[in-house]
């Protein structure tokens, strides 16, 4: 453990694999089971119709919030087999445009569903229509969140859509092309020069002294792990119609960019739900904020900061610095989570580059964090070992890239990341 800590102190690319990784364990002390991720589809889908009329944008899917998984046979020089690497393009999402949309979204749908129930604004069989009236009645609420980027964003969005003040306290590592747009949506943005930590802990406090306030707590909130796990169940039927079978022969390869942890977390507990130890998952974290992997190495997860090991947080992935990771996902992910790496910001912006020049897909440089996986898994000492342990053969392999966010970025700001992913 020292060794790695020391590694991720000298920030030094690594693979970790968790050595206490166990399936049957975690379902045995599990807090959620796969019904719960079941009744978090069905919210989704009840809320559709009012979803496709409150977006156009949604209007295609009938409401539905997905993104394609598409086939990427070109980015690596051709060494992962055609038809073998995926991207499941997140930074596709209708609405707010990054993996935010379906956990952030689902998060409103629950204030909306909690204040239509106490407000009598249901109708018969609880079907809900987003009327002038009830408008008139979620304005005399408020939802807070605190976030780096896109959680605001998809907050703001979705809680502006429905009539709600929004109140989104962003730290200062938040892109300022983020702030601008959800002020343009009349979202209250409370800015701070502390990192994500301090900024959702502020909000916190905030919505505690007001009980007409709705905080979405990124770092603790059940029903954005629940709403993220959906994904889990759309990339099932998506892998069903490629006509991809996942076994043991077969199995998937899943990188996940990780902040807090809620994301990754949620679709991680999904994932295993549904294939078990024939996928296997990773979380993807900059040199710079490996706060989910030093949580786990030294099993203190939320008691532990990035700063108790002297690194900044300072990272171009804005969605990826955070100094803690979640306490309630870290504990999960214990035995959840099959591994970890980390990389430098430059890597980012060669793999955004790189996607951008073979795919043709416009990435920020968080989400680019995924890209690495299948190269650190087929030529690394630690990928290879890993392998080998687990008796895979590589071409074998099914990756996965989750590509997080990136098309609601200005084109100025993509440009501005592509040149230093050139150079």
């Amino acid at each position: 453990m020292e060794i790695l800590i020391e590694k991720l102190r000298r920030r030094e690319p690594l693979i970790w694999i968790n050595g206490n990784y166990d399936l049957e364990k975690a379902e045995e002390s599990s807090p959620f089971s796969m019904d719960s991720v079941y009744q978090a589809e069905e919210v989704l889908n009840d809320y559709a119709p009012v979803l496709r009329k409150l977006f156009p944008e949604l209007e295609s899917s009938k409401g539905i919030i997905e993104s394609p998984l598409l086939t990427v046979n070109t980015m690596y020089n051709d060494f992962i087999p055609p038809g073998h690497l995926l991207l499941k393009a997140d930074h596709l999402l209708p609405v707010s445009g990054s993996i935010k949309a379906r956990g952030g979204i689902f998060a409103v749908l629950k204030v909306v569903d909690r204040i239509a129930e106490r407000e009598n604004i249901f109708q018969k069989d609880r079907k809900f229509t987003l009327s002038e009236s009830a408008k008139n009645i979620f304005s005399n609420y408020r939802i807070a969140v605190g976030s780096t980027g896109n959680l605001g964003l998809s907050i703001g969005i979705a809680g502006r859509a429905f009539g709600f003040s929004v109140e989104v306290h962003m730290s200062s590592d938040a892109k300022a092309w983020k702030k601008v747009l959800l002020r343009r949506i009349g979202a209250d943005v409370v800015e701070y020069d502390s990192d994500y930590t301090a900024a959702c802990e502020a909000a916190r406090v905030s919505a505690q002294q007001d009980n007409s306030v709705y905080f979405i707590d990124d770092e603790n909130s059940t029903d954005l792990f629940l709403g993220y796990s959906v994904a889990a169940l759309r990339l099932r039927k998506q892998l069903d119609e490629l006509h991809i079978t996942v076994s043991g022969e077969h199995p998937l390869f899943v990188y996940l960019p990780c902040g807090v942890g809620g994301a990754p977390g949620g679709i991680t507990f999904a994932l295993k739900q549904l294939f078990g130890n024939t996928v296997h998952c990773f979380f993807a974290e900059p040199v710079d904020a490996p706060a989910m992997t030093l949580g786990l190495v030294t099993e203190k997860y939320k008691d532990i900061s990035i700063r108790d090991i002297g690194l900044s947080g300072y990272t171009a992935a804005d969605g990826l610095a955070v100094g803690r990771p979640s306490g309630f996902v870290s504990l999960l992910m214990k035995r959840y989570l099959d591994g970890a790496y980390t990389l430098p910001d430059k890597d980012l912006f060669y793999y955004l580059a790189r996607l951008y020049d073979t795919e043709g897909y416009k990435v920020e440089p968080s989400a680019a964090a995924g890209c690495a996986g299948p190269v650190l898994f087929n030529t690394s000492d630690e990928g290879r070992g890993y392998l080998e342990q687990k008796g895979i053969e590589d071409q074998n392999i099914i990756h996965v890239i989750w590509s997080t966010g990136g098309s609601m970025e200005p084109q100025a700001e993509f440009e501005k990341n592509y040149t230093k992913g050139c150079s």
